[in-house]
């Protein structure tokens, strides 16, 4: 190819970035210009007796206390389980840990945090279990 050809493949080049920027800017006022303002209004400025109340929204206000003792529920097995269990679960599921960096800092195997996950798992489903059908 010979310099000529080169030159204006780099001049076409940029005359086409320049036009798709052309291009764009005018399709960007041309929205902004066209588009509809709409009014707004916060909620907290409406009356009460306007709001709409959906018997799913009550229902989810129901589920909140129920959650909340299951909450609490779990908080109570979690407090019945053996230190080094808790100390496992939350390494787990809260830090969201590795098996084997918590084996590392327990100085044991990964193979005993597994192990120990299962057992401290079971017994939390165990008892809640046992608390869920005495209700």
């Amino acid at each position: 190819m010979d310099h000529q050809q080169e030159y204006d493949d780099v001049l076409r080049a940029r005359f086409t970035k320049w036009l798709d920027t052309v291009i764009y800017r005018a399709k960007l006022k041309y929205l902004r210009k066209t588009e509809t303002k709409l009014d707004t209004v916060s909620l907290e400025e409406l009356p009460e007796r306007i709001l709409p109340v959906y018997e799913d929204d009550l229902r989810q206000i129901d589920s909140m206390d129920a959650f909340a003792f299951e909450e609490e529920r779990l908080a109570d097995a979690f407090a019945n389980l053996p230190i080094k269990r808790q100390r496992i679960l939350t390494m787990l599921f809260v830090e969201e840990r590795k098996p084997e960096e918590i084996a590392k800092e327990l100085n044991c195997s990964p193979q005993h945090v597994y192990d120990q996950r299962y057992h401290a798992l079971k017994k939390l489903r165990t008892e809640l279990m046992e608390e869920g059908d005495g209700r």
